[in-house]
């Protein structure tokens, strides 16, 4: 419920609040409120502002007779949970008439006035008779005006609906219909008229529908031609011709959607965000969340959230489930994953069934990605570049399950993490101290430039072995630099000299203090390989190190850490393209997830 909702029973009215509701039970709701009646197979009631009605039942079944307002039932293609009560016939009845609704696949809007009532045939068929016992068979795409005097049929007529392409990343094109010139799309959008067309060569493009939620992106290497949209109070309909490439569907919530391509028609009941990738001989359909209909002719089959379609020339689809994506986040907070070219992740929860998921850019969910019916336990999404992705998952009953959070970006350097790292090392009477954790760093001696040096020399000795220096090195400055991986962990001291330009030395060189030290106490993961973008085999090398309270996993499996938490190991890849996707956990930290991806 929401707003103002009452509950008449037994000639009491009070407050209504959430529960079953019994034979004879009057629902009454006030101004911008609502309410929502479930069923034991899965149909629901949803019940509009300052409506009323009466729960009954006759011979036949469920009576719901309404004497005012708006109500939309639904009744889906399949029981939610799959294990549902038997099949509910229902009779919405009103002042002026009934309509019989039968147990099959259906969607059906009664508004009822003073004078007469509407029903909206959007999904099935359904039996109308008025009062006078005239009596229609009304079907998907009809309207019936109900009055006391009979009963009128129309078919729903629907409006053009003006439609805008935006760029959304890189440079999205566009061709005005009979001509050949192809031009770029204007930052603040173009409008297209029915035959123009849309490419998206190095980028994406976003189709918008005016008045509507739902919205269409174009893929980079995609094109298509935009036959028409239109649509008739809560019915829209977009006519396009996929002519390459992949067209990401989000549909509205509250809608009847239907997307029409040449050979197939999709129809939605509801929020849907779907993937239509053009093929040679036909398409396939991903439904990442939300149920639709694929409609071939007379042919109807259902393609449910998580399931892929494939067709193909006359035959009929094939339909089967989608793989969970390797990068899976489970409902938590504040979780991270670095990546460069990650193409999707898999937002999961714990508990199988029907749900009903929401994706969102914003933690305000004002800016969605993804919405719909899932029941896999989990929703694959489009990875973000950079960003965010917020998500809530809710039982059919409306109760929260769980919810979300995860930010996206490129791999952080490691360097950036290590305060405490100093690789340029003055004289002085102070000890200085270098930590690191990949492996020891370049390092440049420094000394006060000295007044006729024509160079200067280094000579680092392990402490306790003045003997013989590990290092020497010279340089024409008074910075002397040593190359990466040459002084291992350990105490030095090292002395620098000034030398004149018959190499005598100037002063004497003063021993200096410096320690290498391995330490992990910085909160971050370095990788040295895989490299991003290297050629996969059947294994990978893996190679890197993590810090001292960290639990490492490599594509799920838990990864063995030496003394001083380093790693070098091979694995096998996995997705496709293929990845290697670290995840580190520590205690009372969120998870960290490093995504490499391979050739």
């Amino acid at each position: 419920m929401s707003g103002e909702v009452w509950l008449e029973r037994g000639g009491k009215q009070s407050p209504a609040t959430q529960g079953p509701l019994l034979r004879g039970d009057a629902l009454e709701t006030g101004a911008d409120a609502s309410a929502r009646v479930l069923f034991a197979d899965g149909r629901t009631v949803e019940v509009g502002a300052q409506a009323r009605f009466i729960l009954d039942e006759d011979s036949t079944g469920v009576v719901v007779m309404v004497s005012r307002g708006i109500v939309l039932s639904r009744v889906p293609a399949v029981a939610a949970g799959g294990k549902a009560g038997p099949r509910v016939h229902l009779t919405l009845l009103t002042p002026f008439g009934l309509t019989r609704l039968g147990a099959e696949e259906s969607e059906v809007r009664l508004d009822v006035g003073q004078d007469e009532s509407h029903v909206e045939v959007r999904l099935g068929s359904v039996e109308v008779v008025a009062k006078n016992g005239q009596t229609v068979r009304a079907t998907q795409g009809q309207e019936v005006s109900v009055k006391a005097e009979g009963v009128t049929t129309r078919v729903l007529e629907l409006a053009p609906v003006q439609v805008t392409v935006h760029a959304g990343t890189g440079r999205a094109e566009w061709r005005q219909k009979g001509s050949a010139r192809w031009r770029a799309v204007d930052r603040k959008g173009e409008a297209l008229g029915a035959g123009d067309s849309v490419r998206a060569r190095q980028g994406t493009a976003l189709l918008n529908l005016e008045g509507s939620e739902s919205t269409l992106a174009l893929g980079q290497g995609g094109e298509l031609v935009v036959e028409g949209v239109a649509r008739s109070g809560m019915t829209d309909e977009a006519r396009l011709d996929l002519l390459g490439g992949e067209l990401g569907l989000t549909l509205a919530p509250g809608h009847v959607s239907r997307v029409v391509f040449p050979g197939l028609l999709l129809e939605s009941n509801g929020a849907a965000r779907l993937d239509v990738r053009r093929t040679g001989d036909g398409f396939t359909v991903d439904s990442r969340a939300g149920d639709v209909t694929l409609v071939r002719g007379e042919a109807r089959a259902p393609l449910r959230a998580g399931e892929r379609a494939t067709v193909a020339g006359e035959a009929a689809a094939r339909v089967e489930s989608l793989a969970r994506a390797p990068v899976a986040l489970a409902s938590l907070e504040g979780q991270q994953v670095f990546h460069r070219r990650l193409s999707e992740v898999a937002l999961t929860w714990d508990e199988e069934g029907e749900v009903r998921v929401e994706v969102a850019s914003d933690s305000d969910f004002k800016r969605p990605v993804l919405s719909g019916v899932a029941r896999r336990g989990f929703v694959n999404v489009k990875a973000p570049a950079k960003g965010s992705l917020y998500w809530r998952v809710r039982r059919p009953d409306g109760s929260e399950l769980t919810h979300g959070h995860a930010s996206f970006g490129p791999e952080r350097s490691p360097k950036g993490q290590l305060d405490r790292l100093r690789n340029r090392v003055p004289e002085g009477p102070e000890k200085t101290t270098i930590f690191f954790q990949d492996k020891p760093p370049a390092i440049t001696f420094t000394c006060q430039a000295e007044t006729g040096a024509a160079s200067y020399k280094v000579a680092v000795y392990r402490s306790g072995a003045l003997g013989q220096p590990v290092a020497e090195r010279s340089a024409a400055s008074s910075h002397v630099p040593l190359e990466a991986g040459l002084l291992k962990e350990g105490s030095f001291l090292w002395s620098i000299t000034p030398l004149g330009p018959k190499g005598q030395p100037l002063r004497g060189g003063r021993m200096n203090k410096l320690e290498l030290v391995f330490d992990n106490s910085v909160p971050t993961l370095v990788v040295s390989a895989p490299r991003e973008g290297q050629r996969a085999g059947a294994r990978v090398r893996v190679i890197g190190v993590a810090p001292v309270d960290a639990r490492l996993s490599v594509n799920g499996k838990p990864l063995a850490l030496d003394s001083k938490h380093r790693f070098d190991t091979w694995v096998a890849s996995a997705g496709q393209p293929p990845v290697v996707v670290f995840k580190m956990s520590r205690p009372g930290a969120p998870d960290v997830y490093t995504v490499r991806t391979l050739k």
